[in-house]
């Protein structure tokens, strides 16, 4: 059977009555090798309408699908889905909003800034990293409190990668990460705490020296 029957016939069983089969279906999608100039109206469309679905486990698969087969353009259509009553799909969309290559509007960043209060580990440590990688503006003070002060080694750990993928952190900082390990007990997280301050001092050297 060829990609475009196989194409035709999963479209449509996103509306299949068994939310596993549409789970499983819209899973499945994001796994195809789909140019996003290539994907059907109709597919887009089913996938949007996806994102109300009434079974969570939808909704937390077509956050990731659509995040796959469309990238960054679809980050406003993901922004609602931050607000999910279900922690997986909120820890979905965190996700899929943190490997996006387009700038976060003021209430995408906003919103996964909020996400740190999160009583769910997942969410946090998911969080944390995402706040990294996307370079959220205000991240780093907000990545050392977690540090500093979450009870969870698995978020302390998430915050710890956090700071290492922001583009600079000053000299205050990192006096902060060298006086924290004196008190941090989870090895994991000392061991990522250093390799942060590694890779900064690094930086800060560099830009020192103008090399």
């Amino acid at each position: 059977m060829s990609e475009k029957i196989d194409l035709t016939e999963l479209i449509k069983r996103i509306e299949a009555s068994s939310s596993y089969i549409r789970a499983e279906t819209i899973r499945n999608l994001g796994k195809m090798d789909i140019h996003v100039t290539e994907i059907p109206m109709e597919l887009h469309s089913k996938l949007v309408k996806a994102l109300s679905d009434p079974a969570p486990e939808v909704r937390a698969e077509v956050v990731m699908t659509l995040a796959f087969l469309e990238g960054s353009i679809v980050n406003p259509l993901l922004e609602p889905l931050l607000s999910d009553s279900v922690d997986i799909v909120r820890s979905n969309t965190i996700s899929a909003l943190s490997y996006s290559k387009a700038p976060l509007t003021d209430i995408l960043a906003e919103k996964l800034l909020h996400c740190m209060n999160e009583e769910n580990v997942q969410i946090r440590d998911r969080c944390a990293r995402a706040l990294g990688r996307l370079k959220v503006k205000g991240a780093e003070k907000i990545l050392l409190n977690t540090l500093e002060n979450d009870s969870s080694p698995v978020v302390r750990t998430g915050a710890a990668v956090g700071l290492g993928q922001l583009d600079f952190l000053d000299s205050e900082v990192l006096n902060n990460l060298n006086k924290y390990l004196e008190s941090e007990t989870s090895e994991l997280v000392r061991q990522t705490v250093k390799e942060v301050i590694s890779i900064h001092s690094a930086k800060r050297n560099e830009s020192l020296t103008g090399i």
